[in-house]
C-alpha cells in the first residue's frame, strides 16, 4: 500500500490579508543605549555682557555651554 499525502487547499489572498495584523510591531532601537534626561525649555533674559561672554567661550552649542555653566554654579553654592 502507497501512503499518499492530503492536498490542502491553499487560501486565497483574501483570507492571508484578513488575518494579519493592522499594527506594526515596533522592535529594539539599533545602536547603544541613550540615557534620555528629562528637559523643560526655559527662555528668560540676560544681560548683554553675559550674552557676549557664552558667545565669545562657547564651543558651538550655547545651550549645552549654558547647562554647564548653571551646573558648576549651583554645585558650588548649593
Amino acid at each position: 500500500m502507497i501512503k499518499t499525502s492530503k492536498k490542502t487547499l491553499t487560501p486565497d489572498i483574501e483570507e492571508i490579508i484578513a488575518g494579519g495584523r493592522a499594527e506594526i510591531e515596533k522592535g529594539k532601537k539599533v545602536g547603544r543605549p541613550k540615557n534620555r534626561v528629562n528637559k523643560k525649555q526655559c527662555l528668560f533674559y540676560l544681560p548683554e555682557n553675559i550674552i557676549q561672554a557664552i558667545n565669545d567661550n562657547c564651543r558651538g552649542n550655547k545651550s549645552f555651554f549654558a547647562e554647564e555653566v548653571f551646573r558648576y554654579y549651583f554645585d558650588a553654592h548649593k
